[in-house]
């Protein structure tokens, strides 16, 4: 009774449709175990009959049109799921296009990127201004060290004379009685050597607020303790 009632629906379709898939639709019906599975079929199939008559009335002359999938050596209907497709020259002059724009952007962005991460600056952390670097690898001085609070005039007492520290160009000069325009080259906060006199030093010494008040100068193997 139900199969009887499937094909009523099924021979009510469109005669294109029916002729399209009206036996691959009986083949499902056939293919249902228990009434309710063949229960749901039928509903299905009486919804496509609606449909087909009410929302694709078009639909039977693109059906005639189309042709009729080939039946198979076993009699198993077959379905054609897959169509020849070729999209439209400007497609594909419009999808290239957009491809080579996105690719240069993201090759500017990339670039830009590594830009930045080239150029960042890590602050050194724990760094021993004590530790005694080698002139030939120390930057500037004025790169890593403030010149201005080792400006000044320095007394001592003995020998009495007066020792003066003057910033020329990116680096300290000393001068004092008989030796001018020495060149102070640092190795620490603290401690500057006397460039071209491996021996000769100055030492600075800091009060209890950080600000140098003393001078202590190593050169010609004498010690001169000067005072600001």
């Amino acid at each position: 009774m139900l199969r009887r009632l499937y094909r009523c629906a099924v021979r009510l379709h469109p005669d294109s449709f029916r002729r399209r898939f009206g036996d691959e639709m009986l083949y499902i019906f056939d293919q249902q175990k228990g009434i309710r599975a063949a229960l749901g079929v039928t509903l299905d199939c009486v919804f496509s009959l609606l449909r087909q008559w009410i929302l694709r009335p078009q639909a039977s002359a693109e059906l005639a049109a189309a042709p009729l999938p080939c039946p198979t050596t076993d009699h198993i209907p077959s379905f054609g799921t897959l169509d020849a497709f070729r999209p439209r020259t400007s497609a594909i002059i419009n999808g290239a296009v957009l491809s080579a724009i996105l690719f240069c952007m993201t090759v500017v962005a990339i670039r830009h990127s590594w830009i930045h991460v080239l150029h960042l600056h890590i602050r050194e952390i724990g760094t021993d201004w004590e530790q005694q670097v080698p002139a030939a690898a120390r930057p500037s001085h004025s790169a890593w060290l403030q010149l201005d609070p080792y400006v000044g005039e320095y007394i001592s007492k003995f020998p009495p004379t007066k020792i003066s520290i003057q910033i020329e160009g990116d680096h300290l000069s000393l001068a004092f009685a008989g030796h001018t325009g020495l060149a102070l080259s640092p190795v620490s906060t603290k401690k500057f050597i006397i460039e071209g006199i491996a021996s000769d030093y100055a030492d600075f010494t800091s009060d209890g607020q950080g600000r140098i008040c003393c001078l202590s100068l190593v050169i010609s193997g004498k010690v001169i303790t000067a005072q600001r």
